[in-house]
């Protein structure tokens, strides 16, 4: 991620910190660059909210396909908590 931003030192930021874009974009220098729009960083574009709208609905999936056995369900969601993508 260092160099990432080190090549990319200019780019405004607006009211994100760095720490928060790489949330969104899970770090993924791809999407990083992506989110790169007129010399500033815009998480609302597309592929990024492509992104966002499919794991949405994998999380969705999984928890419809666990509701009838919350164990499963929580231990879904204990696994998220502990990777800190929660």
């Amino acid at each position: 991620m260092d160099e990432w931003w080190k090549r990319n030192i200019d780019i405004a930021k607006g009211d994100y910190e760095a720490s928060d874009i790489e949330d969104m974009t899970g770090r993924i220098p791809l999407l990083l660059d992506k989110c790169k729009v007129g010399g500033k960083i815009d998480l609302a574009v597309t592929d990024l909210r492509k992104v966002y709208d499919k794991a949405v609905s994998f999380v969705q999936q999984i928890r419809d396909e666990n509701k009838s056995d919350s164990f499963k369900w929580k231990w879904y969601v204990r696994l998220i908590q502990r990777s800190g993508h929660y």
